[in-house]
């Protein structure tokens, strides 16, 4: 993995970012002030369909939970949420640092670290989501 930056980006690319990075933290802002049951999220197709958990089920409120420091909580909710909510703030922070600066910050993903972090980072999702089917199919 390899981290570079370069130059003068166009005042469009800049706008983008600047745009990318409002987005992010907007959803951080909602969710850590808006509690998940209050959100106007429509039900997970998936679990009304098969009575199990999806991929992402529980997400939601581990994201809330992490972001409230409460590392426990968003842990029982979904084990990969303080993760995602991880790089959700890495996003933010790499949007806003472009906009703000005119360089484009760019992590140079070689074969090597493909294969090291994010193939297994899948994997062990779904190894996750296998395990909690097995577990609510033993309900």
């Amino acid at each position: 993995m390899e981290l570079t930056t370069q130059a003068n980006l166009t005042s469009e690319h800049r706008i983008i970012m600047g745009l990318q990075a409002a987005g992010l933290c907007l959803g951080i802002l909602t969710i850590f002030l808006v509690p998940p049951a209050n959100l106007p999220l429509p039900a997970c197709v998936f679990r009304s369909i098969t009575g199990h958990s999806c991929l992402t089920c529980g997400m939601t409120r581990s994201l809330h939970a992490i972001s409230h420091g409460e590392l426990a909580a968003s842990l029982r909710y979904h084990m990969l949420g303080p993760v995602v909510f991880l790089g959700v703030l890495l996003g933010f922070m790499t949007s806003a640092a472009e906009a703000i600066s005119g360089k484009l910050i760019s992590v140079q993903w070689n074969r090597k670290w493909k294969v090291r972090f994010l193939v297994p980072f899948a994997i062990i999702w779904l190894i996750y989501w296998s395990v909690r089917l097995i577990v609510e199919y033993m309900r």
